[in-house]
């Protein structure tokens, strides 16, 4: 167990570790204007930090306020979105920004409860969002934050646990949120890392139940749907983007948009499979048809 004179030290050591190393230069970073908040943490969902970082500007240029984005056609909003993947994602926040201008006079709601029922927003965004907007005092807890707490408990101890979250909780400092959390992802991000972690220069190592060696207990990774492409399994969700990528350009027909993304491209055996995923994504909304050739909505 932790006690709480270690549970303050480690706060401390991890804010004072922060404030020297800390990457205070990410334009997220920089405000607390909610809207922008909530791009950053929809790009951030299922992005790196550097590729955010380099659409993040931009982005924001293109579409500065919620009225700008609810406004915007959703084929412009698709195009901005290029180079961040899970093109659903800028279909979320198209929608979001519609109801933001609708129902709540184009402000980001300041409840929870209220950002859960807003599309493509989950329980760990919804807080982030108030986390890194308006220093609230609530947790969010991602993979990094995670393996950061469990191994200080230690892997065998983490597994005892009934309720891991709640252990998670009690470490954000009151007051301190936006803070805290930055600090935990930079933390792990730059010393406590998923793998090779630099437990010798870690300044909570005196406290680690995993010090010197965090062997992480891993869950096997189902594979993906997806197709061989030259003898190698590439995920269904490549050739969605590939697809995106290419609409986003010029209209083409099912043939020229199959030899463009798969470079075996059969004529025969790909032509159903490719038609299943065209299909699927003219029914979420992010293509449609024209006559035989397919462009962004």
């Amino acid at each position: 167990m932790i006690t709480s004179t270690q549970k303050l030290e480690i706060q401390k050591r991890i804010l004072s570790w922060y404030a020297e190393m800390g990457r205070n230069d990410l334009p997220w970073r920089q405000t607390d204007n909610l809207y922008h908040i909530l791009i950053s943490e929809i790009m951030l969902q299922q992005t790196n930090v550097p590729k955010v970082r380099e659409r993040y500007v931009s982005f924001l240029e293109k579409f500065p306020d919620v009225n700008a984005l609810a406004n915007a056609k959703q084929s412009d909003v698709l195009r901005a979105w290029q180079g961040l993947g899970y093109n659903r994602r800028a279909l979320n926040l198209h929608k979001c920004a519609k109801i933001l201008h609708s129902k709540y006079d184009e402000k980001v709601p300041e409840n929870v409860d209220t950002l859960l029922t807003l599309p493509g927003i989950g329980p760990y965004t919804s807080n982030a969002i108030l986390i890194f907007g308006k220093n609230h005092d609530l947790a969010t807890i991602d993979v990094n934050v995670e393996r950061v707490i469990r191994r200080l408990h230690g892997n065998k101890n983490w597994k005892k646990l009934k309720s891991p979250s709640d252990k998670i909780k009690q470490f954000v400092p009151k007051g301190h949120s936006r803070e805290w959390h930055e600090a935990l992802m930079d933390f792990a991000s730059a010393i406590c890392t998923k793998r090779k972690a630099k437990c010798l220069i870690c300044p909570l190592k005196d406290f680690c139940k995993s010090f010197p060696d965090p062997s992480d207990f891993t869950k096997p990774k189902n594979r993906e749907v997806g197709r061989e492409e030259n003898g190698k399994h590439v995920p269904r969700r490549i050739f969605r983007g590939r697809i995106i990528e290419l609409l986003r350009e010029r209209r083409c027909d099912l043939t020229q948009i199959g030899v463009t993304i798969k470079s075996d491209w059969n004529d025969i055996s790909d032509k159903k499979w490719l038609k299943e995923i065209l299909d699927n994504l003219e029914k979420e909304g992010m293509i449609e048809r024209i006559r035989q050739k397919w462009k962004l909505k």
